[in-house]
C-alpha cells in the first residue's frame, strides 16, 4: 500500500517536519531506503545515517529531528511507533480459504469456511479450527486441538493432542507443542515410564518462535 507521511503522523500521533505529501509505499533501514521508502531511528549509533539516507520519511524522536536530512515523523517512542507503521504497509496475507486436496482431515474435525488448509496437512479427530486460521504445508494437527481465530501456523509445525491455541498467535515453523515431557521414575528394575496427561494450552496474541518444543504437563496444564 501507500500512505502520505502526512496521514501517517495523524493516524500515529506523530509531530511532522517536512513535506506532508511525500509517500511511503515500503520499510528499509536508514543505509538501504530508497524514495519510497519509511526508516527510523532507535538506537544512536545509527544516527550518523541521518544525513545521507535516502528514504522519503524517518521516525525518530524529537532529539534526533534536527540531524534528519528527509521528512522527519517525530514520536516519542519511536521504534513503537515504526512497528505500528512497518505493520500497516506490510500486512500479512489474508487466508485463502478452502483445504488443499492433499491434506488429510479426520471426519470429526470442524474447521471453519473461512479458514486455509495447505498442502498435506493432517488434523486429528475432534478438532477445531476457527474463523480466519491459516494452517500452513505439512503441518500435523493432533486429536483435540482448538485453534482460535486469526491464528496462523506456518509450515511444518505440529501441534499434539489436547493443545489449545488462542486468537492471532503466530506459530513459526518446526514448532513442537504438546509433546510429552522428561517424565520417568527410577525403580529398581529401572526407569518407569510416567504418563504426561496435562495439555498446552495458549493464550491470545502469543507468538511461538522456530523450532520451539513446549511439552504439556505431567498432570496439569502447560
Amino acid at each position: 500500500m501507500s500512505i502520505t507521511a502526512g496521514e501517517l503522523a495523524v493516524q500515529f500521533g506523530c509531530t511532522l517536519r517536512g513535506d506532508p505529501d511525500v509517500v511511503v509505499t515500503h520499510v528499509a533501514t536508514l543505509e538501504s531506503a530508497d524514495s519510497s521508502a519509511l526508516s527510523f531511528l532507535a538506537n544512536p549509533k545509527y544516527r550518523v545515517y541521518l544525513g545521507s539516507t535516502r528514504a522519503a520519511a524517518v521516525v525518530l524522536d524529537v532529539a534526533s529531528a534536527a540531524e534528519c536530512s528527509v521528512t522527519a515523523l517525530i514520536a516519542t517512542q519511536p521504534y513503537v511507533t515504526y512497528a505500528r507503521i512497518a505493520a500497516l504497509l506490510h500486512p500479512p496475507a489474508s487466508p485463502t480459504a478452502g483445504i488443499h486436496a492433499s491434506a488429510i482431515v479426520a471426519a470429526t474435525a470442524s474447521i471453519d469456511n473461512t479458514s486455509e488448509i495447505g498442502a498435506q496437512v493432517v488434523i486429528g479427530a475432534n478438532t477445531h479450527i476457527g474463523e480466519n486460521v491459516i494452517v500452513g504445508a505439512g503441518c500435523v494437527i493432533g486429536n483435540d486441538i482448538r485453534i482460535a481465530a486469526n491464528t496462523r501456523l506456518m509450515p511444518n509445525v505440529t501441534l499434539l493432542e489436547g493443545t489449545v491455541i488462542g486468537a492471532r498467535c503466530i506459530i513459526n515453523s518446526g514448532a513442537v507443542i504438546g509433546s510429552e515431557g522428561f517424565g520417568f521414575a527410577p525403580s529398581n528394575e529401572g526407569w518407569v515410564k510416567v504418563p504426561q496427561i496435562g495439555r498446552v494450552i495458549i493464550g491470545n496474541d502469543v507468538e511461538i518462535g522456530a523450532n520451539t518444543t513446549i511439552d504439556r504437563g505431567a498432570i496439569g496444564d502447560t
